[in-house]
């Protein structure tokens, strides 16, 4: 049977055998790293609001004392 099978696609039923052993680890890898980059962007999102909210509270702070003045 294998008489049959040319060499190159015997070759080529190796390399793809090779491809499907490394795709589950490679599906962990991008798990991992999604993972890794929504826990950033999360953080730099809680950031970003807390900036807005900090520059709020100084906006209405200043806004107060410059009509007391």
């Amino acid at each position: 049977m294998n008489e049959d099978i040319p060499a190159w696609a015997i070759e080529l039923i190796k390399q793809v055998e090779r491809l499907n052993e490394k795709i589950p680890t490679h599906i962990d890898w991008v798990e991992r790293n999604i993972k890794d980059h929504e826990i950033r962007i999360r953080n730099i999102e809680r950031r970003i609001w807390m900036a807005m909210g900090s520059a709020a509270a100084i906006g209405a702070i200043v806004s107060y004392l410059l009509q007391l003045l």
